[in-house]
């Protein structure tokens, strides 16, 4: 069962009230497959394909034939640089600019994003939401005691804001903090909220994910 309330903090670490779940953003059944077609697409996106090898004729050196044609007892050769010599071209190998992205259409990407929040929340991995962050100045240590407060045993946390621009002092202040990835909402991937065991999610944030859920 979906919780129906999630609990919602101050900057300073404590409760202070319940937020209703909005069920548009959640669904009653997991999609596993969903989420992983969309974990390989988000990872196949993030190789550059700027991997590449030398072919034959790249390879420096080579130009002259190594032995005469016959009778050295040899198998004929034409270049110390064909693939099968050490130091030679590598046949058949990678080359740059290959593009290896994958596309999902929108209602599965959809099905994945609900269904990486609703497994997430099932798991009390989305610890609460928070209602502003208004830092008047660049503070790491306020960061990290709210953080601690909230939930000391968090590995990695994964903090989702409505914007940058009027969160900027609390982005610069959590920059520095180890295993704690900032994102704006519109940013964050299902990849995100499955490699995080602790969740904070600001409230206007909570909002516009459920606006544009579909």
């Amino acid at each position: 069962m979906i919780a129906k309330e999630i609990q919602v903090f101050n900057i300073d670490g404590e409760v202070v009230k319940n937020y209703s779940v909005n069920p548009n953003l959640f669904v009653e059944k997991v999609r596993n497959h969903d989420m992983f077609l969309a974990v390989v697409a988000e990872q196949a996106g993030r190789r550059q394909g700027t991997h590449s090898t030398l072919t034959k004729g790249e390879v420096r050196g080579g130009g002259k034939k190594p032995f005469r044609q016959k009778h050295t007892g040899n198998a004929r050769q034409g270049s110390i640089r064909n693939p099968h010599y050490v130091g030679g071209g590598i046949a058949f190998g990678p080359k740059p600019n290959r593009n290896y992205k994958i596309s999902i259409n929108k209602q599965v990407h959809w099905s994945a994003l609900k269904s990486a929040y609703t497994q997430r929340l099932q798991e009390n991995k989305v610890v609460g939401l928070v209602e502003n962050f208004d830092y008047n100045d660049i503070s790491t240590k306020k960061v990290q005691e709210m953080l601690n407060k909230i939930n000391q045993n968090a590995k990695k946390t994964l903090v989702i804001l409505s914007e940058e621009e009027k969160n900027i002092n609390f982005l610069l202040s959590a920059r520095n903090i180890k295993n704690v990835i900032v994102k704006i909402w519109n940013m964050v991937s299902v990849r995100d909220l499955l490699a995080h065991d602790q969740i904070l999610i600001q409230v206007d944030a909570f909002n516009k994910i459920t606006g544009e859920a579909k």
